[in-house]
């Protein structure tokens, strides 16, 4: 929607979303009311046909015997300039809710208050609503083939399919829609109306003619038949050629069944007959899509706009009335098609220039949106450029980011370097490329061209927008100090910008606190976060804000409570986003860092994958660095170390990238660490030579000011496995206690247990056994009540070795089952129990149901293969699921190859 609506505005908008007048010669259509009455129970109606078919007359036709019958309609008109989620949100948003007060409110907060449209959360947010409306409801999206977006495509699908019951969808369109209608078909929720429905008979064509007075004999009938073969606009030209055309003049000449010469032909036909000054006018008022009087008055230079447009109108030249006042009209799609056609083969140059007065028209009434689609048409790149800085910060704090960088493609770089906002769009846009100094350089240099530059800009809420962008840069480029060092220029003047940048900029800052170790500077930040959150209407940052504050808790070492506060953010805050909802990236790396803590091994791989290969607007590196690490471990522990290698060079090139280079060194770490808990006789040698290439004191350069300097752990983590795999336990020793001295109290809670958990190894290799099983025992009892397992299994089968002792010693039935459900999750522990229980109880019939599921069958295929009733199939696979432990066809079969059960 426009961002600022005046009254002719206002009439525009409505149009869009009214149920259009339908023609007083329109013919009801006794193929279409069968075939709808015979296809009661489908989902969806699809009129599809070319233009001037009678699509639109169709579905006002449907919708207004809806209405007769007591349902409820909500019709949205669409225009090329709709393919934006926002923007088309935001009218299906208005639409609905016009028939069922409050429906999309809370979608619409989510429009409202994410950088980016969350369009897999919007539609569910709608799905939800539409479920607890009383009335059936038809929804009428007319001209669907202006949207081609990806993710509103994908969006309808899911609300034809997901819909509840009354619920029908009815969509008009030119061209065939990229929507899965196969399936719809397949499922028989589909009725496909086409030319063929839509066509008039040759009776119906007769009738129409004579309603307008003109009564032709078979032969003339007959001709203009096969000219126009029922095609409602040809018939409709061919009636008001013959109205106008001399007495006594020759019918038209056939030509040919084609709609598109047909449709040409008779058009410039009809054009050609009018006035020389008429159709000038005409010329002049096809470049608008919509049009009022007043712009009319703009684009013809005459002072009579309105009675102009009734006048055409009255003429029957395809002017059609958007809405009841008769303030807003606009050509008939071919009509206009062919307007615009002939002007730009005839004089380019005036296109160009009456697309020109209507952005200035448009601009002047404050409809930004068609300003500047006019303003691409008259490829006037200077005032494209000038329109979107004068509105972009508004359509930046809306979502519509895609709009921007559509018609950023449209300006010059020459151009475009003088605008702000374009320049903010082009730093956004190229963050990933442009290192950390050249991207604050230019934004500073922004900041200069709106003359706020210097150390202390006086805020606004663009200058606002360049801190939250600046903030955002700083957090991908691991510059923790600057993002703290930004927040602190915003905090003594909140409350007077917009919540949204303002809560973002806090939930950053307190994300930056908790990654230097610094937790009540965090809690502050969070807390400032929450007072300015109440002001939005949306859930992204409540869920954002909520997650670094499970983060600071997982940092401590906090596992458990971390765990508590994420279940109840998944109760309150992730129903309302798509499970692969884009929001929901940081949330997910979160859930998996907590259970790979706690060793639920299950999805976690799967769940990274895909948050690592998906970007949000806020990617702060130490979210994607920590998921790399924990995705690394989680393949280590299932015995997949040259994965685990794999996603760790990963890491590596993404922390060089970004200069994160605490992050390089923990990754280095861990791959020494797997190195070291290799059997081969050289993989001492390897670990120190892998050491010894790293320039450790050059990267622990990079953070002089911070308490805990995460290079140094990392480099005295390896020193002390170093030495251990030496055997030098008692240089171990003296290395742990030199890094304890790092370790903040009532923080690093998992530091400090695994260099416990070292210290116990140290000491039982050196003879102190009692004082080993003391510690041993003092860390399974912090471990059990924080719900920490994976920590033990990291440090390889030394650990496990004590664990296994302690075990057969224990006579504490809770540390006991704590001991074997660690040991129990040891690589290679899983399976050799899974084949043991395979091995008793898994039957023959099972094993062949195994085998031809891996090779693709269906349970149906299973059945017919095996001679067996369905059910038994499905019992079968039941019991394989039990026996595998696992949930799924599919995981059963992975489980059965790892097994080696399909060789």
């Amino acid at each position: 929607m426009d961002l600022v609506l005046d009254p002719a505005a206002k009439n525009l908008q409505r149009f869009k979303l009214s149920l259009p007048q339908i023609p007083v010669d329109y013919l009801p259509r006794p193929q279409i009311e069968a075939a709808l009455e015979g296809h009661t129970h489908v989902r969806v109606l699809l009129f599809s046909a070319p233009a001037g078919f009678g699509k639109t007359c169709a579905l006002a036709y449907l919708a207004e015997r809806r209405l007769q019958a007591g349902g409820a309609v909500a019709w949205l008109s669409l225009g090329p300039e709709d393919d934006e989620p926002s923007r088309f949100f935001l009218q299906l948003i208005e639409a609905l809710g016009a028939v069922a007060p409050g429906l999309g409110a809370d979608a619409q907060g989510y429009l409202r208050n994410a950088p980016q449209v969350p369009v897999a959360v919007v539609m569910e947010s709608l799905l939800a609503d539409l479920a607890r409306c009383a009335r059936p409801l038809l929804l009428v999206l007319d001209d669907l083939h202006f949207i081609c977006d990806p993710e509103l495509i994908a969006s309808l699908d899911r609300l034809a399919r997901l819909a509840p019951e009354g619920f029908v969808l009815a969509i008009g369109s030119r061209a065939r829609v990229p929507l899965r209608l196969a399936t719809w078909r397949a499922h028989d929720l589909l009725l496909e109306i086409g030319p063929d429905e839509l066509r008039l008979s040759r009776e119906e064509t007769r009738d129409y003619l004579a309603s307008h007075g003109l009564e032709l004999d078979d032969r003339a009938l007959n001709a203009l038949y096969a000219q126009t073969e029922g095609w409602m606009v040809g018939v409709q030209l061919n009636s008001l050629l013959l109205r106008h055309q001399p007495e006594g003049a020759q019918p038209l000449a056939p030509v040919g069944g084609d709609p598109v010469a047909v449709g040409d032909h008779l058009l410039r036909s009809v054009f050609e007959q009018l006035p020389a000054d008429m159709q000038e006018v005409l010329l002049s008022l096809g470049v608008a899509s919509q049009l009022c009087g007043e712009l009319a008055n703009a684009l013809t230079g005459r002072q009579d706009g309105q009675a102009l447009l009734e006048r055409l109108e009255a003429m029957q030249l395809f002017l059609l009335p958007l809405d009841r006042e008769r303030q807003w009209y606009r050509f008939h799609n071919l009509f206009a098609e062919f307007l615009r056609a002939r002007l730009k083969e005839r004089d380019p140059d005036r296109l160009k220039q009456l697309h020109f007065n209507a952005s200035l028209w448009f601009t002047n009434h404050h409809m930004q949106n068609l300003a500047i689609e006019h303003a691409c048409l008259a490829e006037d790149a200077h005032m494209l450029a000038a329109l979107i800085d004068g509105c972009g910060l508004e359509l930046i704090n809306r979502g519509q980011l895609s709009l921007i960088y559509r018609w950023r493609q449209k300006v010059p770089d020459e151009v475009a370097q003088n605008f702000p906002v374009l320049v903010l769009a082009d730093v956004w846009t190229r963050a990933s490329e442009l290192s950390l100094p050249e991207a604050n350089r230019m934004l500073d240099e922004l900041l200069e061209r709106w003359g706020q530059g210097g150390a202390d800009p006086q805020l606004s809420d663009k200058v606002l927008a360049v801190l939250a962008i600046k903030a955002v840069l700083a957090m991908q480029k691991d510059d923790l100090p600057g993002c703290i060092a930004l927040v602190r220029k915003v905090e003594p003047q909140l409350g007077r910008h917009a919540a949204f940048l303002e809560t973002a900029i806090l939930v950053l800052g307190a994300l930056a606190h908790v990654m230097l170790a610094q937790p009540e500077q965090a809690r502050r930040l969070l807390a400032l976060a929450q007072q300015r959150k109440h002001f939005l209407e949306g859930r992204y940052l409540d869920m954002q804000l909520a997650n670094v504050e499970i983060l600071l808790y997982l940092e401590q070492g906090q596992v458990k409570q971390a765990q508590l506060l994420f279940e109840q953010m998944r109760s309150r805050l992730l129903p309302w986003f798509g499970e692969r909802s884009r929001a929901r990236l940081l949330p997910t790396i979160t859930e998996a860092l907590i259970a790979y803590q706690q060793a639920n091994f299950e999805q976690i791989e799967e769940h990274l994958r895909w948050a690592l290969n998906t970007v949000d607007v806020i990617n702060p590196v130490d979210f994607y660095a920590q998921g790399m690490l924990a995705l690394a471990r989680t393949l280590r522990l299932q015995d997949r170390p040259r994965e685990a290698l794999a996603s760790l060079a990963l890491m590596q090139n993404l922390a060089a990238r970004n200069h994160a280079w605490r992050f390089y060194a923990q990754a280095v770490a861990e791959e020494i660490a797997i190195l070291l808990q290799e059997t081969g006789t050289d993989r001492l040698k390897r670990a120190e030579q892998r050491y010894s290439a790293v320039d450790w004191a050059r990267l622990a350069g990079h953070y002089p000011r911070m308490t805990f300097n995460p290079v140094v752990w990392a480099q005295g983590l390896t020193r002390i496995r170093l030495q251990q795999a030496r055997g030098h336990y008692s240089e171990a020793l003296h290395e742990i206690t030199q890094l304890r001295g790092q370790l903040q109290n009532g923080w690093h809670g998992l530091q400090r247990l695994r260099l416990d958990l070292l210290a116990a190894l140290s000491y039982q290799r050196l003879g102190y056994q009692e004082r080993a099983r003391s510690l041993l025992v003092q860390c399974l009892v912090v471990a059990e009540r924080g719900e920490v397992r994976s920590l033990f299994v990291e440090e390889g089968e030394a650990i496990q070795q004590m664990l296994q002792q302690l075990e057969a010693a224990e006579r504490q039935p809770a540390m006991q089952g704590f001991i074997r459900s660690l040991l129990a999750i040891w690589p290679g522990q899983a399976a050799r129990k899974t084949l043991e229980a395979l091995e008793e109880g898994l039957t023959e019939r099972e094993r062949e149901v195994v085998h031809l599921a891996a090779r693709g069958m269906s349970n149906e295929e299973i059945g017919q293969q095996l001679a067996l009733a369905l059910g038994t199939v499905k019992w079968h696979l039941h019991n394989i699921y039990e026996k595998l432990k696992v949930r799924n066809r599919t995981q059963a079969i992975r489980r059965a190859r790892e097994l080696g059960l399909l060789d």
